[in-house]
């Protein structure tokens, strides 16, 4: 491979690492470090990376040759903390020399394909409510009435993806639904459910709070930006579920 083809493949390999990482739900320093570390095997004179929260633009340099720049932008974000840790271990095997460039590419091409599935992320959601109201000092009936608060919230989730609906609004259905849900828990004749309880365990899977710590952890890097960017993010989800939640209420008559 001539040295154009390999800082070319360097290139795209820490693009890929810094794409997979953005989506994942990583801290913008992270990223940055993660994709330097990865362009200073290419012994270039300059390697540079600018990051932001939706997207990334890495260069590399050299008087030898033309200079290479890839602009990639990201459109779809989540929480998947394994997948980070992943590139992290293919980029410090790649870095200390224990695998080859090829390889850690490769290793990057065939993770992107493994990934948890809709249904299983919706399944550990309805779980987390159900536990959550345990865990928050209810009963069992109020962890059935939040599990059956979270079947709604999924639904609402599945339906507002399929049409296409933006993230805020999804949330804030998704919460109404909630609300409402636990309002009909709480007014059956048979057992006694504590709405309060049902509402909060089954906000939980979708409160922000991967959002809020990496707004945190950028900010204390020093990256306002993205600190500032994630922060109005974790704000903005936060009010969905807030305003939800209120006309939850408001049509069941409890407000």
């Amino acid at each position: 491979m001539d040295k154009t083809a390999e800082c070319k493949l360097v290139l795209d390999t820490a693009v890929l690492a810094g794409k997979i990482m953005l989506q994942s739900g990583a801290e913008i320093h992270r990223v940055e470090d993660t994709i330097h570390r990865i362009l200073k095997v290419s012994g270039m004179k300059t390697a540079e990376a600018f990051v932001m929260p939706t997207g990334l633009i890495v260069t590399l340099d050299d008087p030898r040759m033309d200079s290479m720049t890839v602009v990639k932008r990201i459109k779809t974000r989540g929480t998947n903390l394994s997948r980070i840790a992943e590139v992290n271990d293919i980029s410090r095997r790649f870095c200390s020399g224990n695998i080859s460039l090829e390889e850690a590419f490769h290793s990057l091409k065939h993770m992107k394909q493994y990934t948890y599935t809709a249904l299983q992320k919706y399944i550990a959601q309805i779980m987390v409510a159900f536990f959550f109201a345990i865990l928050l000092g209810g009963s069992g009936w109020d962890a059935v009435g939040a599990g059956a608060a979270g079947i709604g919230m999924v639904l609402i989730l599945y339906l507002g993806r399929k049409i296409g609906l933006n993230d805020f609004f999804q949330l804030l259905l998704a919460s109404a639904v909630i609300a409402v849900v636990a309002y009909l828990a709480a007014e059956n004749p048979y057992q006694t459910i504590q709405m309060d309880i049902v509402i909060i365990a089954a906000i939980m899977p979708i409160v922000p709070g991967a959002a809020i710590t990496t707004a945190v952890r950028d900010t204390m890097q020093g990256d306002y930006v993205a600190g500032g960017a994630k922060a109005l993010e974790a704000f903005v989800s936060a009010a969905a579920i807030a305003a939800g939640v209120s006309f939850g209420m408001i049509l069941t008559g409890v407000m």
